[in-house]
């Protein structure tokens, strides 16, 4: 079997692997695109409903999670949104802006991975599609891929196969396997972007169907899986109830934060200040519910307070009861039992440890010439277009490295 060579292989044709391709391609490099997939840019295909949330007009480091958030610092300096919107415009493909400053292809994610592929090909990017890697090898200074079909080697070798979020669209924890192999630290996997599921005897079941804008926030965890003890808090943002929990945009968000058997607080109302409308000397003589029940859907009101408190007036309740009325309705304590998994979740938590990766070039500081870009990493951003531009910005990181 005759092997193909190259300066440099990418394992995983997603958007980081895409445009590491084209960085390095446009540097005269000889690049080899490995995939399993029939075509390239699957899960970009498939986000934002078809339309793609690409990046985000507010995008900072400090909206990354992992071990070591920072590690995201060089990558963003070197990728920012307006480089971002700037190569959009140069594809001639139409955005636009929703909330929170979230940048979307007005038309249809096919636009943007049709510019990719269209691009890396024409800089000479060879793409190998529908290929099964076997195994990934290092011999002397020279790396060794093999696959059910072929063999291809190389000076240099990217792995951007992203993580387990969406395996049914072929996500697979292979960039992982081949890490740990290589003698990589790989820090525990779990999904985030994703609904939380509640126990069998939460006052928060059975309300499917109810949507409202909350706030979700967590007390600083000191597990040190995700931003060590930092306080997390949501934008104001839809809370979705379903069958098994929550989900919507809040729950999703607060997902990236949240560590088994942690506290998460729902605030209902966070437009209005709750105990402030309960000591208004004017509403001594209203009821609970005369005050609250026409801002909550009638279901989740019942969920909150107890009729037997909801129809007194506030003047008779007692300042214990008021307390409780108070935190349920701005501060629910709740502890799911779990995510909802890798099935329903957006990207992946943990991965490959950063504290072994060069920030300034995405090489490996344990293997020379090894290179890790996108959701392989333990780096994951919130809701917004965070992941996707985090890919592209580490993935053009490698392709100036090489």
């Amino acid at each position: 079997m005759s092997i193909k060579s190259a300066d440099l292989i990418i394992l995983g044709a997603g958007a980081a692997g895409l445009m590491a391709s084209i960085v390095a391609s446009s540097r005269d490099k000889n690049v080899l695109l490995i995939d399993h997939a029939a075509m390239p840019g699957r899960k970009l295909l498939a986000s934002g409903g078809g339309k793609c949330n690409v990046t985000n007009l507010k995008i900072s480091e400090n909206d990354f999670f992992g071990l070591q958030p920072e590690f995201c610092i060089p990558a963003l300096s070197s990728f920012s949104s307006d480089d971002c919107l700037k190569m959009l415009e140069t594809a001639k493909i139409p955005t636009e802006e929703r909330d929170f400053g979230r940048i979307f292809c007005k038309n249809s994610a096919k636009d943007l991975v049709s510019f990719l592929q269209k691009k890396a090909t024409y800089q000479g990017v060879r793409f190998a599609m529908k290929e099964t890697i076997l195994k990934v090898e290092k011999i002397e200074n020279t790396f060794f891929v093999s696959t059910q079909r072929e063999v291809f080697s190389a000076k240099q070798i990217l792995i951007a196969t992203g993580g387990l979020a969406w395996p049914q669209i072929g996500a697979t924890n292979l960039g992982m396997k081949i890490a740990k192999e290589f003698g990589h630290k790989i820090l525990p996997l779990r999904p985030a972007l994703t609904g939380f599921v509640l126990a069998a005897d939460s006052p928060l079941l059975n309300l499917q169907g109810i949507s409202l804008p909350v706030q979700i926030w967590l007390k600083g965890d000191h597990q040190k899986s995700v931003k060590a003890s930092k306080d997390f808090c949501t934008e104001r943002e839809s809370l979705l109830f379903t069958h098994k929990g929550l989900s919507g945009p809040a729950s999703l968000q607060a997902s990236c934060a949240w560590n088994l058997g942690q506290i998460i607080y729902i605030n209902f109302l966070p437009d209005m200040d709750v105990a402030k409308q309960i000591t208004l000397p004017e509403n001594g003589r209203l009821s609970i519910k005369n005050i609250f029940a026409r801002h909550l859907p009638e279901r989740l009101f019942k969920a909150l307070v107890p009729q037997e408190i909801a129809l007194r007036k506030i003047a008779e309740i007692s300042k214990t009861n008021i307390q409780n009325v108070v935190q349920n309705i701005s501060a629910f304590p709740i502890i799911p039992t779990a995510t909802e998994g890798f099935d329903k979740a957006e990207t992946t938590l943990g991965g490959v440890d950063t504290g072994q990766i060069n920030p300034l070039t995405m090489e490996s500081r344990i293997v020379p010439k090894l290179y890790f870009a996108g959701e392989v990493l333990d780096i994951a951003g919130k809701l917004g277009g965070y992941n996707i531009h985090w890919a592209f910005a580490s993935g053009k990181m490698v392709g100036l490295a090489i």
